[in-house]
Formats: structure tokens, sequence, C-alpha cells
């Protein structure tokens, strides 16, 4: 199954939704109290994770130069505008980027970049960031792939800036296998939905949403890899999905 075309699929049916799995952000229930409730909340959101920046990793810690990889509608990248210099939002759904854009418009929001995002983020074009975001994002990308755009995101954080990004790596389902599925089992569960999707009588389901558990052994090697010597770490529980959220500082070169 590929992601990006499901998550197309996504920003065209049901954008809000798909950030925030409520049935109250269906298109059908959205109304405009609803919305700014939507955006209310990525605006708590910033200002926790700014705060938690501040109070673990720089007390002075204001971002100048901020992405927020995953931005789909909006949700994070308005509000990190509202306190940064400049935001860029990246996203693989071209729905979702346009919808984000009516949204900057809607707030008055000038100093955003909207960008097409792919595994290399070569749009960014060599441009690095005092502060990275991504949150509720990587879950839906394969592993391989979100190890690939970690490193890449890890590549274009300035020295002393700062990373936030989110993970997931267990599920309560396999709570008798320490989280983690059992061998074999988590593959074969991915072919039969596969099977039901293509068959006549699931055609009518949404679009698939992944949900994908990551090596923390790796994610760790990989901040280590380029120098970070200390993080902090928030626990996550998305409906029996199990995540860290990460907050770590790039060191400065000497």
């Amino acid at each position: 199954m590929n992601t990006d075309i499901e998550w197309e699929k996504w920003g065209k049916k049901d954008p809000y939704f798909a950030v925030l799995i409520d049935k109250k952000f269906r298109n059908d229930n959205i109304t405009s109290d609803i919305k700014s409730e939507f955006f209310e909340s990525g605006r708590k959101h910033i200002s926790h994770v700014l705060q938690v920046c501040r109070d673990y990793l720089n007390p002075d810690f204001s971002p100048k130069k901020a992405l927020d990889f995953g931005c789909g509608t909006g949700r994070l990248v308005i509000p990190l505008a509202e306190v940064a210099d400049h935001a860029v939002g990246m996203d693989i759904s071209d729905s979702m980027l346009k919808e984000a854009q009516k949204n900057c418009e809607e707030y008055s929001v000038k100093n955003v970049s909207l960008l097409k995002s792919d595994d290399d983020l070569s749009a960014l074009d060599g441009r690095r960031f005092d502060f990275i975001h991504s949150y509720i994002v990587l879950q839906h990308i394969p592993v391989a792939r979100g190890r690939r755009i970690f490193t890449n995101l890890l590549n274009h954080l300035e020295d002393s800036g700062i990373g936030v990004i989110h993970f997931t790596y267990a599920e309560t389902i396999y709570s008798e296998n320490y989280g983690a599925s059992p061998s074999g089992i988590g593959q074969l569960f991915k072919i039969l939905k596969k099977l039901l999707r293509r068959s006549f009588l699931f055609r009518h389901l949404e679009p698939e949403m992944q949900m994908n558990s990551y090596n923390v052994n790796e994610l760790l090697f990989l901040m280590q890899k380029v120098g970070i010597r200390n993080f902090h770490v928030e626990f996550k529980d998305h409906a029996g999905a199990l995540g860290i959220f990460v907050y770590f500082m790039k060191p400065q070169k000497v």
C-alpha cells in the first residue's frame, strides 16, 4: 500500500479528521466553532512544546526558523508562525497543502512557506532550521522511509537547534509481548488487510492509515551519531498506540 497515495485521499476526503481522529472534525460536522477549536488545540500544543524546550534544553529558546514536518491542514505550522520569524510546513499531500494555504490566508498568516515533501526533503534545498517539529506523522509512514526522513530532519537542524519528534514504538494489544507484534503476525495481518481492501465488499472502506512502530534503539543511534548528548521524553498513548515525544538539542560544533 502506497501511504502517500492514501494520505492524498485523506486530504481530499476528510483532511481535518485525518489530522485529529474525532468525528466532530469530519467534513460533514465542521463548523466555524469546531474549526476554531481545531486550531486552538494546535496553539496549546505549540505553547506546551516550547515551554518543555525551555524547561529541559534551553531556558532562553525562541524559534526563529521553524519547520513542521507533516503539517496537514496547518494546525501546528500556523501557531508556529505566530511565534517564529518564519515557518515552513511540509506535507506529502497536495490537497492538505492547499487546505493549509487557505487556513493561512484565513488567519492572515503571511510568514509561512508550504512545501511538498519527499523522503529526501529535497524541497528544502539545503535550508536549516533552529526548530524542527513533527507530531503524529511518522507512525503513518513505513519504518524504513521514516528512518530516512528522520535522518534528513537531523541534517537540516542547525547547531544548537532543537528538534521535537514523535514516534510510536509499541501497541497495547501486544502487551504479553511487551508491545511488539509477535514475529510474522504483524506482516500476516497487513497482507490479510490488503486482500480485504481489494475485495468488492470492502471497496467502500476509507483510505488506509497505517500505524507503524519504530525501534527506539535505532532512533537513539541516529541521534547519537550526530552528536546529541541528552534528550527529554514524554510518553504518548493514542488509542493503544504507544509513543514517545522526543525533545533534543543538536550540539554546537567546536
